[in-house]
């Protein structure tokens, strides 16, 4: 009976939470996309919320506004993309003088994957970027 116990608890260890579980706990978080830096360091940063709404923070003013919202359904779709290709735990930060990011942000973390000037960003990064910048390029 204890080695059962013990190959449940291992078994339990290594499953950890399930893919759902980890995007419930991840909806309470934000996506952050965006760019900056040049002479002013100005920050243009994009914030999906997991409602669809996406904001823009200008880091200059401080002010965010709404600039579009995507349906519920997409912005799911995203956060699970986000989480499937382990861009949550990813670290690369080779900034330039110009650098583009994506990370996510809540109330106590804020995780950033940047990268600028002739770096190369890991391709899962670059491509969920593109996805994302899409959305407000195509508003």
């Amino acid at each position: 009976m204890n080695k059962s116990l013990l190959f449940v608890f291992t078994i339990f260890l290594i499953v950890g939470c399930t893919p759902s579980q980890k995007l419930q706990n991840f909806s309470k978080s934000n996506l952050i996309f965006g760019s900056g830096g040049g002479i002013t360091g100005a920050t243009n940063e994009y914030i999906l919320k997991y409602d669809g709404v996406v904001d823009k923070l200008n880091s200059l003013t401080n002010e965010t506004t709404q600039v579009t919202t995507i349906s519920a359904k997409e912005a799911k779709a995203l956060f699970r993309d986000f989480l499937s290709n382990g861009l949550d735990t990813l670290n690369f930060s080779v900034p330039g003088n110009m650098s583009k990011f994506i990370g996510f942000k809540n109330d106590s973390v804020t995780h950033k994957i940047i990268w600028g000037g002739d770096a190369i960003p890991p391709e899962n990064a670059k491509k969920m970027y593109n996805k994302l910048i899409n959305i407000v390029n195509n508003q």
